[in-house]
């Protein structure tokens, strides 16, 4: 049985298996939030030709215009011989890749060099072997010694001595010469920083030399396939040895991906790149490994390892220069990873005398607070609604995707990303949308939509805007044409944004009282992650993301967390200061804390919240 995937693939599925299974098989994009349970309706994909009849699950997640145009859920579908099936390929507008590109380098020192070194030619009178001769010059430039000579270097210095007259560059780091090559190839030695999240993956090329950022390049995180969360990978991975390995191949080849798109995009081979560091949560950071993940979500909830670890690529399989350096920044905890210590080194304001916050928000959200007497981290539970998963046409910031929104009583205006017709709606237009539709009476404070019959003061447009959805009501933002939906927010989408932002609040809320002061008492709060890069201070004040503080106190600092990790790559003291970090932060564990529970249950207000 074959199956052609548009514009040029053709698939064979395997007996009893659905077309999400096969899909993922085959390492072809399919969003999975719920596992292949039908509930999300995310898996959208078009069916041209033979349509099969929609089942239960597509007729409850897709409207009438899109189950005539052919659309079927996934995860439904049962394989047949000659179905063609065409995906929803939507351009991601990286938003990751303007920031970092503006970072200035201050410090170069990245513990990696490259040396030209012009040897002496064998003789009677001098019979040292070619590897003592490459040696005994290399120590004589660099002032080191380099005791330690792998088989790889010994096989390859006899070739490579005598291809350019007897002079090569070898690449070293303190005590180890990582790679010899042929002539002076010095003015070439690159690096790349990798920020491993839940939902997506970015890798920035840096000159080694110059300390310029040549390139950086993102995706989807391919183990998204097999579910939206930590928790849900943590579980697929339990199942089998064989699911744990299918999340290990799932990030590596991410990663190896976008290493081929900077190969292909830039005049950097893979082989010129000789260090890599790596920031993500504990449960990314075991995954990539190969480690078991199992004992991080069960109480006492433990790591196999937290400090800080380096390997050689070939040892993880990812395809660079295969004596490259890998560096993956430590952990604090069980769900306060390597992205969190990447965050504090990427924003070290937060390290100022005085008492600093710092959110990093995202699938999965860390707090880390400074005072002058200690320093906590902790996550919650705040799940992936800001990257728009559990919303019905919630979808990650891509283009179509709606990210800012005004109601006045004229209707709804709305910006959309890449300026298209809105497809659906992402994280900061989703706390836009809600801020705006509370300020405007189409919301109440417990985030009930109001019944338009009964809302004397609601303005007619909007009134009209407000209809009966499968449970509850919903509002329609915008009104689709012929070939797409209208984009609502229903009732349960406003209880999937409160439940995300109420925790992010209770956690705050505990932290602060953790360290004994009050909220007031913050100098700063400190947003960090590429979505909270264009979320606006009045908007998360207005919802109670963040307990009410005065608004010059908020900022925001980009993705922080791959500066770190850009940072740590370009200076190998950052390095350093990222291992004392980790030995000083005292972590928090929110799940069995009755404070953070009675805090919560306060925070799911949308207003300003004390």
């Amino acid at each position: 049985m074959k199956i052609t995937i548009l514009p040029n693939r053709v698939i064979i599925p395997e007996d009893q298996e659905t077309l999400m299974e096969a899909l993922i098989r085959h390492h072809l994009p399919v969003q999975n939030i719920c596992n292949g349970k039908g509930t999300c309706g995310k898996c959208k994909v078009r069916m041209l030709g033979y349509v099969s009849p929609p089942t239960d699950s597509d007729k409850k997640h897709l409207n009438n215009i899109e189950l005539q145009a052919g659309l079927r859920l996934a995860c439904t579908v049962k394989p047949e011989e000659g179905m063609v099936i065409e995906l929803n390929f939507v351009e991601s507008q990286d938003r990751k890749v303007s920031a970092l590109l503006e970072m200035k380098t201050t410090t170069l020192n990245p513990g990696i060099e490259k040396v030209f070194i012009q040897s002496s030619k064998p003789t009677l009178e001098d019979e040292r072997g070619d590897c003592d001769r490459v040696v005994d010059v290399l120590s004589t430039v660099t002032g080191r010694s380099y005791d330690k000579i792998g088989l790889y270097i010994l096989s390859k210095i006899p070739d490579i001595l005598r291809a350019d007259k007897f002079s090569l560059t070898a690449t070293v780091t303190e005590d180890k010469i990582l790679e010899i090559e042929s002539g002076d190839t010095t003015n070439r030695l690159y690096g790349v920083a990798v920020d491993v999240g839940t939902t997506s993956v970015a890798v920035a090329l840096i000159d080694l030399n110059q300390g310029n950022i040549l390139k950086v390049v993102s995706t989807e995180n391919e183990q998204t396939a097999y579910g939206a969360d930590v928790i849900s990978r943590i579980s697929f991975a339990m199942e089998s040895q064989e699911s744990a390995m299918a999340l290990r191949v799932a990030i590596r080849r991410t990663i190896n991906h976008l290493l081929e798109e900077l190969s292909v995009q830039t005049n950097v081979g893979k082989d010129e790149i000789f260090k890599m560091t790596i920031v993500g949560n504990t449960t990314m950071h075991h995954l990539l490994l190969g480690l078991d993940a199992s004992h991080l979500a069960v109480s006492p909830f433990v790591a196999v390892c937290n400090k800080p670890l380096e390997f050689s690529a070939m040892e993880l399989g990812l395809e660079l220069n295969a004596q490259a350096r890998i560096l993956l920044l430590p952990n604090i905890g069980s769900f306060v990873g390597g992205d969190t210590i990447g965050a504090i080194v990427g924003a070290p304001a937060v390290l100022e005398p005085g008492n600093h916050l710092l959110i990093d928000l995202g699938t999965n959200c860390e707090l880390f607070l400074k005072t002058d007497h200690s320093m906590l981290a902790c996550s919650t539970a705040a799940g992936p609604a800001f990257e728009g998963a559990g919303i019905a046409y919630g979808m990650r910031a891509k283009q179509g995707a709606i990210e800012s929104v005004t109601i006045s009583e004229e209707g709804v205006s709305f910006q959309v990303i890449g300026e298209q017709e809105a497809i659906g709606i992402c994280g900061s237009g989703l706390i836009e949308a809600i801020d705006e539709m509370r300020q405007s009476g189409v919301i109440n404070k417990q985030g009930k939509i109001v019944d338009p019959e009964k809302a004397e003061t609601l303005a007619i447009r909007l009134k009209e805007r407000i209809r009966p959805a499968e449970k509850g009501r919903e509002f329609v933002l915008a009104y689709g044409s012929d070939q797409g939906p209208d984009i609502t927010l229903s009732q349960k989408d406003i209880g999937e944004l409160q439940l995300a932002k109420g925790a992010v609040c209770a956690g705050i809320k505990t932290l602060v009282e953790m360290a004994g002061i009050t909220v007031s008492e913050l100098d700063s709060v400190t947003l960090s992650g590429t979505f909270a890069t264009y979320l606006k201070a009045i908007n998360i004040l207005n919802i109670g993301l963040v307990p009410d503080i005065a608004e010059y106190k908020i900022k925001t600092v980009g993705n922080a967390a791959h500066v770190g990790a850009i940072l740590a790559l370009l200076d190998h003291k950052e390095m350093a200061m990222a291992t004392e970090l980790y030995k000083k932060i005292s972590h928090v564990e929110l799940g069995g804390s009755s404070t953070f529970s009675n805090y919560f249950m306060d925070s799911m207000y949308l207003e300003r919240l004390n």
